[in-house]
């Protein structure tokens, strides 16, 4: 799927958060998060060390202002899956590929 700023399902393509709000919604869980911004879904996880991140996790990343500008979803292996940007859309990448600010956990 390409990037859209904004979107938020498969027919109108996804933003970071778009993506992760939709795959927390549909993994079969049960989950209802709605549509969340990155900052929405970082205050609805614990916060964890990354020694414990496990598949699942979501990652945050801020901008140049210190604000919560980016989530991805940690896979396992170092490596994230996220809607990067226009030109790749999304995809996968190392997990520090920028500085992250904060891992937390959805999971119990």
């Amino acid at each position: 799927y390409p990037y859209v700023w904004g979107g938020s399902s498969p027919s109108t393509s996804f933003d970071c958060s778009g993506f992760v709000s939709w795959v927390i919604n549909h993994c079969g869980n049960g989950w209802n998060v709605g549509r969340q911004t990155a900052n929405g879904l970082m205050g609805k996880c614990d916060i964890i060390p990354k020694s414990e991140a496990k598949p699942g996790d979501l990652i945050f990343y801020a901008g140049s202002n210190g604000k919560v500008n980016h989530v991805a979803i940690y896979i396992g292996n170092g490596r994230i899956v996220h809607a990067a940007s226009r030109r790749s859309g999304i995809k996968t990448s190392t997990w520090n590929y920028r500085t992250p600010v904060a891992i937390r956990s959805m999971l119990d």
